[in-house]
């Protein structure tokens, strides 16, 4: 009887085997969760994956209710049940330790069922993984399963020369296909092709589960797919960066997604490209290819690391002027290629020295801490991850350029913090009634700037160069206290402008005296309505309805007291004490009989010629206030700091100037040009500016040819009716509203961002409809749009009021999303990527 109950039980367990299978570290394809699938089990009720993600603590993660696998030959979405480890329908916020492990649960598969997706259906859910490998079969391959993987040199430089897959290979930079694979015991020879260009490669089997690889039999290499950390290995050349870094060329980025499938729905990606000298960020189209590859150009002017944006995964990557780097984009690691392989290796090894959790973690204690206090958090991380990094390179050979740049990235990351301390303390307070005074921080506080450190040329090479000198451009401490000119009026403007060497017309000098005549009246006025500021706010406040009732009749923003007095008296409305004692003060101020006179003579002359002349001027003013500032900050810097000249002041005074170009869309002229290259002394920023200058004059010029934009004019009507007046035209379409502004870097980065979309969109109905208001300066506006192409509209000051109010727009980019019958159906649409975005466009079409 215990035989039987000892062979039931056996089979019981045999039984529970089959009944239930686990998959450990499954192959999978593209993929933009922000970590891996550990492990699947598949049971005789559910199929269980389960997840370890990686993301930044306190942010949240939320898991759809939509969440699905499906066959990768078609069939229907099988959804998911329930979840462990965190809960489904939630947002669930990532703890300090930036780890999270959970479990989707979803019925039982079919068994004839190979591969699926997974996927996110409903409420905003974006994250995707395509070919989850459920049941492993021998796939159709000329390349035998022992010879596919990647393969590393085994003398401790970890180079990557081999990539066999299943399907491709990659060699030299470039995927290839197989064209024949011969064995002879343990010796292959493999044929691979491109594009009529055929490459041999040998393979040897050795003993130690490593590979012999070479184009030439006699000469083979050993490789293997685990990496040798040896770090004695001596590099041919391995000397650090000096100070002959600057080289304007391009750069070639080319790379290969593994396990790219159509679909995904994703044809291209983006590069983005910090320029250090200009403060701004150019974005370049990356389209890939059927067999998953890419590759792109785009100019630079010294090494510097870039950014690829790819299924909505960021990947930095570091190039030189020049030069190529091939990347091949993995789930499971970064793999390099190329004349960049051994620094973009290198910094991967090192990534986990440098983080910038530590940083988010003083915000929470900055209202305890003091600026000394919070200084020696940030150096003492600084340091902290500094022996991080000494540690890696004591275990594993580690390129000399690569830990200068990294040490340079910890460094300034740790100063930039160091800058912030003011603004952390006030983003901790924002929830408080009332807010704390910023604290005066002296120019102690900024002692760990140094002599050498502001004449680097090599730290243009750091990813947080620019963060670094924004925020030193901004050090009230390290600049004089400066007094700006007060421009109450025409006169005042005239002054200044002539004092700064900027020449005015016989007309314009014979307006200005002429105004002179008369600018006591309005002086008084000036003073009257800055010292009644807040009894003139509460007077309109109180007759709001009389005071929109003379907008709308003046078509204009602002009503005076006077004005308003006068119609108040019409509609005989009782006024307070203080009220009568206010309209009182105001006839005190108003012009005698003279100066009525005068004021009526000068309006009949001259009528808009004034506000005309405000507006021709207003750049150069600008230009006058930026050039103080910079100008006090700056000799103050070097007084404090012992300088004469210094690059990183430099590179501040390019920023700045390349800015204005930017913000004014005029080019310098030829004068302004050579003031501005007197005082940037450095031979290659110097130059710099010309080329941006002149770039700025080809843009204007290549304007004037582009189409594909249309700008419309504001129909005059009621607030309420404004923005239905504004879509009318475009009725029957779908319309996608984009309120923005030349000045907001973000408006620009979304508008570039979604070029591509309007552009494989062209021939559909819809609409890119484009808003913005006087804040966007008319000239810059009207150089800006020739490249954003679609429908726009430049709104008055009251125009852009009623609209932000309609749409609760506290700040831009702000998106709004209106259907083929002109109503809105997403006051708030928020930003999508590209892919998303074409579904929801298409959804309402």
């Amino acid at each position: 009887m215990k035989k039987i109950l000892l062979l039931f039980a056996a089979l019981l367990s045999v039984s529970s085997l089959f009944a239930q299978k686990i998959i450990d570290k499954p192959d999978y394809g593209l993929s933009n969760i922000p970590g891996s699938i550990t492990k699947i089990e598949l049971t005789e009720e559910a199929t269980i994956l389960h997840f370890h993600i990686e993301y930044y603590p306190g942010q949240w993660i939320f898991i759809p209710k939509e969440s699905y696998i499906q066959d990768v030959n078609g069939g229907d979405k099988i959804f998911a049940t329930k979840t462990e480890g965190i809960p489904i329908g939630e947002r669930y916020t990532i703890t300090e330790s930036g780890e999270v492990n959970y479990q989707l649960y979803f019925p039982k598969l079919d068994k004839r069922v190979n591969k699926v997706d997974f996927g996110e259906a409903n409420e905003g859910g974006n994250w995707s993984i395509y070919d989850i490998v459920i049941n492993e079969q021998e796939a159709v391959s000329l390349m035998p399963k022992t010879l596919q993987g990647t393969w590393f040199q085994t003398n401790g430089s970890n180079q990557w020369d081999y990539g066999f897959y299943p399907n491709q290979a990659i060699m030299d930079k470039a995927v290839w296909n197989y064209k024949t694979v011969e064995r002879k015991k343990n010796n292959y020879t493999i044929v691979l092709e491109k594009q009529g260009k055929q490459k041999t490669v040998y393979a040897q089997i050795d003993k130690k589960d490593a590979v012999k690889l070479g184009e030439d039999k006699e000469k083979l290499a050993l490789y293997s797919k685990e990496k040798v950390d040896n770090p004695n290995y001596k590099l041919a050349n391995d000397e650090v960066y000096t100070s002959n870094v600057f080289k304007s060329d391009s750069a070639t980025y080319s790379g290969f997604v593994k396990g790219y499938t159509k679909r995904a729905g994703m044809k291209t990606a983006k590069v983005y490209v910090n320029n250090a000298f200009t403060g701004s960020q150019d974005t370049y189209l990356v389209e890939i290819a059927s067999d998953g590859s890419f590759s792109v150009k785009f100019p630079i002017n010294h090494p510097q690391s870039v950014y690829l944006n790819l299924f909505d995964k960021m990947t930095a990557v570091f190039v030189e002027p020049g030069k190529e780097i091939f990347q091949v984009v993995d789930n499971d690691m970064v793999l390099f290629m190329g004349d960049c392989a051994r620094i973009n290796t290198d910094f991967k090894a090192l990534e986990k020295a440098e983080s910038y959790k530590e940083y988010q973690s003083l915000r929470k204690r900055i209202l305890e801490m003091s600026p000394e206090d919070f200084k020696k958090a940030c150096l003492e991380i600084r340091d902290k991850q500094l022996q991080a990094l000494n540690i890696i390179a004591q275990k594993q050979f580690i390129s000399q350029k690569a830990l200068q740049i990294k040490k340079m990235d910890i460094e300034f990351l740790a100063f930039a913090q160091i800058f912030t301390y003011n603004s952390y303390r006030q983003f901790t307070q924002k929830d408080k009634a009332t807010l704390d005074e910023d604290v005066k921080l002296e120019a102690s506080y900024y002692d760990f700037i140094t002599k050498s450190m502001l004449n680097n040329e090599v730290a243009v090479m750091s990813k947080n160069f620019s963060y670094f000198i924004s925020n030193l451009a901004h050090v009230e401490a390290l600049s004089d206290p400066i007094v700006l000119p007060a421009f109450r009026n025409m006169a005042d403007m005239a002054k200044t402008l002539q004092e700064n060497d900027i020449v005015l017309t016989n007309d314009e000098l014979e307006m200005v005296e002429a105004y002179r005549k008369r600018e006591k009246g309005d002086l008084r006025l000036l003073d009257f309505n800055t010292t009644n500021k807040v009894k003139i706010e509460a007077f309109s406040k109180n007759h709001k309805e009389a005071y929109e009732v003379l907008q709308n009749k003046k078509g204009q923003n602002d009503v005076s007291v006077g004005d308003l007095a006068t119609y108040l008296n019409t509609k005989k409305v009782s006024l307070t004490a203080e009220e009568k004692e206010l309209i009182a003060d105001y006839e005190i101020i108003q012009l005698s009989k003279d100066e009525l006179v005068v004021k009526k003579a000068f309006e009949q002359k001259y009528g808009k010629k004034p506000e005309e002349f405000g507006k021709k001027y207003m750049k150069d003013i600008q230009n006058i206030m930026s050039e103080l500032y910079s100008n006090k900050s700056y000799n103050k810097m070097k007084e404090v700091y012992g300088l004469k000249d210094a690059f990183f002041i430099d590179a501040m005074i390019l920023q700045q100037k390349t800015r204005n170009l930017e913000r004014n869309f005029t080019p310098y002229t030829e004068s302004e040009l050579q003031k501005i290259r007197e005082k940037i002394k450095h031979p290659f920023l110097s130059n710099y500016i010309v080329f941006e200058n002149d770039k700025m004059k080809a843009q204007l010029e290549a304007n004037k040819s582009k189409t594909g934009y249309a700008v419309n004019t504001v129909k005059k009507t009621t607030a309420d009716e404004l923005f239905d007046s504004m879509i009318a035209k475009f009725k029957g379409k779908v319309i996608y509203v984009d309120f923005w502004a030349t000045w907001c870097g973000p408006c620009m980065s979304g508008i570039k961002e979604i070029a591509p979309l309007k552009e494989d969109m062209k021939d559909k109905d819809v609409v890119f409809l484009y808003i913005t208001g006087e804040t966007s300066p008319l000239k810059t506006w009207e150089n800006s749009i020739p490249n954003i192409k679609g429908e726009h509209y430049r709104v008055s000051k009251d125009e852009w009021n009623y609209l932000t109010q309609k749409f609760n727009i506290s700040g831009i980019p702000h998106y709004v999303l209106v259907n083929k019958n002109g109503e809105v159906v997403n006051p708030k649409l928020g930003h999508h990527s590209n892919e998303s975005l074409k579904v929801i466009l298409e959804k309402q079409m």
